[in-house]
């Protein structure tokens, strides 16, 4: 969105927000014209991070996106690029960039060391496939050369040996799509439950995606909401899952109640987003990352990016 279509698409939303409001339910946190105004900013800006690889999609990709040698190694950009003609890589790279996350400083520099970016041959999904334990070996021995660092999302993990550490990560991501055969035989299978009901289907995911290690809330909703981006799985996303995380649950208080700290619950409150985000239109992913980011900062618009 340019300048002009972004003051244009704030209006419409704050308008959209009033007549929840004064017709729907009340939203005590947005009274406050300055706290308006900083939600629907929030808003714009999710909405753009959620097109933005929509957008991607739709322009040519340099084949140096997708080798972990070059300075531009990008694993979503590698992944639209590869996921006509090689699905599974493609579902790999998702993975992949999602438990690195893109570091505000070395980028994604993290996920090409780990994708083998000293390696004559990279770390591909066919073969990690054929042998995840060396893949972790790997690891235990190369770590302490990497350079890259964890995105925010991520920050809390480790490369170190051990059963937290990346290693183990991917031996059990390994072991959760080698249950279902393929990553195209589990989007299959979940549609197939639930009747080719898209919200429905990342329900299903989210919940059998425990069985990743270290993937909590945050992490299997990066990760699915990812892979419909991406164009791999035609879900989206059902709820916030706020019960399992403290930002989007204390942005729903402050939202609907005028106060971080209300009482009401997390079951309440996911019935009141998804009101609202019914009325709006944006998709529960923009509502989600929208609360996250204006809790932090309610009365004043600022950008977040890590």
């Amino acid at each position: 969105m340019n300048a002009h279509e972004k003051e244009q698409r704030a209006q419409a939303l704050e308008a959209q927000l009033l007549t929840f409001h004064q017709h729907n339910m009340p939203l005590r946190g947005v009274v406050p014209p300055e706290n308006m105004l900083a939600f629907v900013w929030q808003l714009i800006d999710s909405i753009q991070r959620v097109s933005y690889v929509q957008t991607v999609r739709t322009r040519p990709i340099s084949a140096s996106r997708a080798d972990p040698q070059s300075p531009f190694f990008d694993p979503i950009r590698a992944a639209v690029a590869v996921s006509a003609e090689q699905a599974e890589e493609a579902f790999w790279l998702v993975f992949l960039a999602t438990h690195c996350g893109r570091h505000l400083r070395t980028g994604w520099q993290l996920a090409a060391e780990l994708y083998g970016a000293s390696e004559a041959v990279p770390w591909t999904w066919a073969r990690i496939l054929n042998d995840p334990q060396s893949y972790a070996h790997w690891i235990e021995d190369y770590h302490g050369t990497f350079v890259g660092k964890f995105g925010n999302h991520r920050k809390y993990e480790s490369l170190k040996p051990g059963p937290k550490g990346t290693g183990a990560i991917v031996r059990s991501y390994v072991a959760w799509i080698t249950g279902f055969g393929s990553h195209a035989a589990m989007i299959a299978q979940a549609h197939a439950q639930t009747k080719g009901n898209a919200r429905h289907a990342f329900g299903l995911l989210y919940k059998q995606m425990r069985a990743v290690l270290r993937f909590g809330r945050t992490g299997r909703f990066d990760y699915l909401t990812m892979l419909s981006k991406v164009g791999l799985a035609n879900i989206e996303a059902d709820y916030t899952y706020m019960n399992e995380a403290t930002g989007p649950k204390r942005g729903a208080k402050l939202l609907f109640d005028g106060q971080i700290d209300s009482n009401t619950g997390a079951r309440v409150l996911e019935e009141r987003v998804a009101a609202l985000e019914q009325h709006l239109g944006v998709g529960m992913q923009v509502m989600e990352d929208a609360m996250c980011n204006w809790q932090k900062s309610p009365n004043r618009y600022k950008p977040f990016r890590g």
